[in-house]
C-alpha cells in the first residue's frame, strides 16, 4: 500500500511540476524574455566574481554536499533493513 501511495504521490508531483514549468517556459519564450536572459548572460563583467560570487559558490557547493550526504545516509539505512 505504501509503495502505491508513494508512486501516485511521485506522479502527482511530477505532473504538477510540469504543469507549472511548461506554461511558464512557453510564456517566457513568447514575450522576448528569453532574449533578455541570453543578453544578460553574454554581457561581459569586469572585475571577476567578487566577494559575493565566491560566497554564492561556496553556499551552493555546501547545499549540494548536504543533499548528497542526506541521500547517502537514507539509502544506507534502507539497505540494512
Amino acid at each position: 500500500m505504501a509503495r502505491r501511495l508513494r508512486m501516485w504521490f511521485t506522479a502527482a508531483l511530477a505532473g504538477l511540476t510540469l504543469g507549472v514549468l511548461v506554461p511558464a517556459q512557453a510564456w517566457a519564450a513568447s514575450n522576448g524574455t528569453a532574449q533578455m536572459v541570453v543578453e544578460a548572460a553574454t554581457r561581459s563583467r569586469r572585475g571577476g566574481f567578487g566577494v559575493f560570487g565566491i560566497l554564492g559558490l561556496v553556499c551552493c557547493l555546501a547545499v549540494i554536499a548536504i543533499i548528497v550526504v542526506v541521500v547517502m545516509l537514507i539509502s544506507r539505512n534502507r539497505r540494512r533493513r
